[in-house]
């Protein structure tokens, strides 16, 4: 740090007056070498200081944005979220009501096949059949017919009577058909409501979703912008910390430089020195420069200084 080691370093007191004085105005010269190279430096951290200071602000600014942000997107996925639940605690019911429906259409097609098959059977109406029934009987009791005819009217009768049988079966299976379509319509009505409020918070639930999209996405833009602004300043201390490391180490080393210097102004002080206005001006220079360099003195060097007007007491 200090003095030229090409040869082995002299006790300060084996030098010459002319050596302590050059080796003085060396650790003078590295002194303020290394206060020029602080002054710098600070200069430099103080350059970089006020973007450092501006980083850090739009950092967390962004920061504190990605922190709305991301609140606003929980609370719009749980309300998002609740509505599905909703929306699955109707389609359970929902589905029972399509399988009750599905259940009697199903005995609603049985029925109706069979009916059609009787009524095919039957190829008239109920009320035709008892008619035609009726005036075939009539004729086979009252009327002064043929043995021959009788007996046709007696198959005619047989055939009326079971086609009347057949008949009154559908009908009683018609019957059958109209509480079933009142039901299926009283559980499409019901299913169609439920269709439609599950529809309606189908699209409620789609709002929160879009709009959930939405936030994620400006979530996302600020916070590439916090991560940006992260980024700079990290390159900013990167820059500044080899910057302030030197600044301690010059400073340990000017206080190191400073002892020493005191150690040979010292030394200086105590060498043989012509008696006269030469050692005069030479005692005062060793003491402005050690309380220059130090801040301590001995009370000789204070008086020194007094004498020549360097330090005054009002």
């Amino acid at each position: 740090m200090v003095t030229d080691d090409s040869n082995s370093p002299k006790s300060t007191t084996d030098m010459t007056e002319k050596e302590l004085k050059s080796h003085i105005n060396l650790l003078r010269q590295q002194v303020d070498r290394l206060n020029r190279e602080i002054r710098k430096s600070i200069e430099e951290i103080k350059s970089h200081r006020g973007s450092v200071d501006e980083l850090r602000d739009k950092r967390d600014e962004f920061n504190a944005k990605v922190k709305e942000y991301a609140a606003r997107a929980e609370a719009c996925r749980k309300a998002r979220d609740v509505i599905n639940q909703k929306i699955a605690d109707l389609k359970k019911p929902r589905s029972e009501i399509q399988a009750q429906i599905n259940q009697q259409r199903s005995r609603l097609d049985q029925l109706k096949a069979r009916r059609d098959e009787l009524n095919a059977i039957a190829k008239m109406q109920t009320s035709s059949l008892e008619k035609a029934y009726a005036n075939e009987l009539y004729v086979f009791i009252h009327a002064d017919i043929p043995l021959k005819h009788e007996i046709d009217a007696m198959e005619r009768l047989k055939q009326l009577g079971e086609r009347l049988g057949v008949s009154r079966e559908a009908d009683m299976i018609h019957s059958e058909l109209t509480p079933i379509y009142k039901e299926m319509r009283a559980l499409r009505k019901t299913g169609d409501q439920t269709h439609q409020d599950i529809q309606s918070l189908a699209d409620e639930s789609q709002k929160h979703h879009d709009e959930l999209l939405g936030i994620y996405k400006d979530l996302d833009a600020v916070r590439r912008e916090a991560n940006l602004y992260h980024t700079q300043l990290k390159e900013k201390y990167r820059i500044i910390k080899p910057i302030s490391k030197s600044i301690d180490a010059n400073k340990a080393a000017v206080v190191s430089l400073r002892e020493e210097l005191s150690r040979y102004l010292d030394t200086l002080k105590g060498a043989h020195l012509p008696e006269g206005v030469e050692a005069d001006d030479e005692q005062h220079e060793i003491a402005l420069e050690k309380f220059k360099t130090t801040g301590r003195m001995s009370l000789k060097e204070l008086q020194v200084l007094m004498e020549h007007n360097d330090i005054a007491f009002d």
